[in-house]
């Protein structure tokens, strides 16, 4: 009982964060992009494309281009995978065909391709964190990279944005659309990568000093954060070397070079971006 309780709440936390990333995908289209004739890549462009010439609905299009995915996912993806794909999908889908009351922005157009990114973005990620997509290009991308595993999903899915786009500028007549759908699909990869990664975002950094003991404690005690010595011999040198490897959040980045100078400014260190960050003192795994 306990364990089909958990279910149903798992269920219905799926469909809440579903119809959120949907209204938030349907406010996109309607209101930014389709009436501007600027496309997101994938399906969605697709669907859009078709809606411009044969005035079919855009949702509606969406769904059934991926029911054939769907099928085919079944047996390469998993089943629990599939289904919340098949029901993120579905809603985002009626989302988009029933509109939202909103007014359409037609005044800016690289305003429309940032808000639309934008929110392309937004809903993605929060539909992406329940461990599901919207289906199209991410489900082929996922069967390419089980076919061909040299070829990455991220190529997968940029060559497929490129045709789209393409194609959009052939049909529309206008290069500057094909312009502006590159913006979109530049901040809508921004906007999710954020939204994915960005609360375990943070940096790597590497420290060689002759003053190793003196740096490792200020981290740890005025900081806050942990440090890894690494045992390392310099290589014109030969001496023996203590190398700190300390993590942190972006936000402490500066303080934490800043803290270093001031203890020691002959120090030699290597900042670098980390995307995420998983561990004690991070996000959990």
């Amino acid at each position: 009982m306990k364990i089909h309780r958990n279910k149903v709440k798992e269920f219905l936390i799926d469909t809440f964060i579903f119809v959120i990333g949907g209204i938030l995908y349907s406010v996109a289209i309607n209101c930014f992009l389709s009436k501007n004739n600027i496309l997101n890549g994938g399906f969605t462009g697709i669907a859009t494309i078709l809606n411009y010439l044969f005035q079919l609905p855009i949702g509606t299009v969406i769904f059934i281009m991926n029911i054939p995915l769907f099928f085919i996912a079944f047996k390469k993806l998993g089943v629990r995978f599939v289904l919340r794909t098949v029901w993120a999908t579905l809603i985002n889908s009626a989302c988009i065909d029933l509109g939202v009351i909103l007014p359409v922005y037609q005044n800016d157009l690289l305003l429309s391709s940032l808000f639309g990114g934008a929110l392309v973005g937004l809903a993605l990620g929060i539909i992406f964190i329940r461990n599901a997509t919207t289906g199209g290009v991410d489900i082929i991308a996922k069967l390419i990279k089980l076919r061909f595993p040299h070829i990455s999903i991220g190529r997968s899915i940029l060559f497929f944005d490129i045709f789209v786009v393409i194609l959009g500028g052939i049909i529309y007549r206008n290069f500057e659309s094909m312009l502006y759908a590159s913006v979109v699909i530049f901040v809508s990869a921004q906007v999710l990568d954020y939204v994915i990664f960005g609360v375990s975002r943070g940096a790597m950094i590497l420290i060689i000093s002759e003053q190793s003991e003196k740096l490792c404690n200020m981290i740890i005690n005025d900081l806050d954060r942990g440090v890894t010595i690494l045992k390392a011999q310099g290589g014109y040198s030969k001496a023996d070397k203590d190398v700190l490897l300390c993590a942190c959040f972006d936000n402490q980045t500066h303080k934490l070079i800043k803290k270093i100078k001031s203890a020691d400014e002959n120090a030699f260190f290597i900042v670098t971006q980390s995307k995420q960050i998983l561990g004690n003192g991070f996000m959990k795994m």
